[in-house]
């Protein structure tokens, strides 16, 4: 299923808007993505050091993949009928209408980005369909944030492969980045 096929590109945010609105996480998402924001700020690696990750140097990779367990976490104890996605699942899977699982894309730079086969292959873990991107600042930052939360739906075709061919990743087209994602959380500065 394609929301968008035989739409034109002026009429997508339209499209994206009603999708996010009907989608059962709508309500949740900002306040589960700030507290997984949180649990990673104040979290200690244990209580001998009593060592802070934000105190640490961990690296923006690491930190999105902290994000990234933890905020299916936070929605699999809290939201019934959604869960952790194992293996090639999406990340976030509802168990009750698959159409609403979602893939979490996490980045301390402002785009998002996924890996070269998101845009070269339509086979395996499916690339199509709903979409979190949460974007925020390095920990080295003092008072370190979350800058952006967005939600929408987009397609394996929406992404596109660096052009090197030994390169590993693949970005958003601009139509899709404008029409396909809606900003939930934007941080005032």
């Amino acid at each position: 299923m394609n929301p968008y096929e035989g739409k034109d590109v002026e009429n997508w945010l339209s499209v994206t808007q009603d999708l996010i609105e009907t989608h059962p996480l709508r309500p949740y998402i900002v306040d589960f993505c700030l507290k997984s924001w949180e649990s990673i700020i104040n979290g200690k690696i244990n209580t001998y050091l009593n060592l802070k990750i934000s105190q640490m140097n961990i690296s923006p990779q690491a930190t999105g993949a902290l994000l990234h367990d933890i905020i299916p976490e936070y929605i699999e104890r809290n939201v019934e009928g959604f869960r952790k996605g194992i293996g090639k699942e999406k990340d976030i899977v509802c168990e009750y209408d698959e159409s609403f699982s979602l893939e979490l894309k996490t980045s301390s730079q402002k785009s998002i980005y996924g890996n070269r086969s998101y845009a070269k292959s339509a086979t395996g873990k499916s690339k199509s369909g709903f979409y979190l991107a949460v974007n925020f600042e390095k920990l080295s930052e003092k008072e370190p944030k979350i800058l952006l939360i967005k939600m929408g739906w987009l397609d394996h075709t929406d992404w596109q492969a660096q052009k090197s061919e030994t390169g590993q990743q693949a970005s958003l087209s601009k139509t899709a980045k404008n029409g396909k994602l809606i900003t939930l959380y934007e941080h005032e500065n």
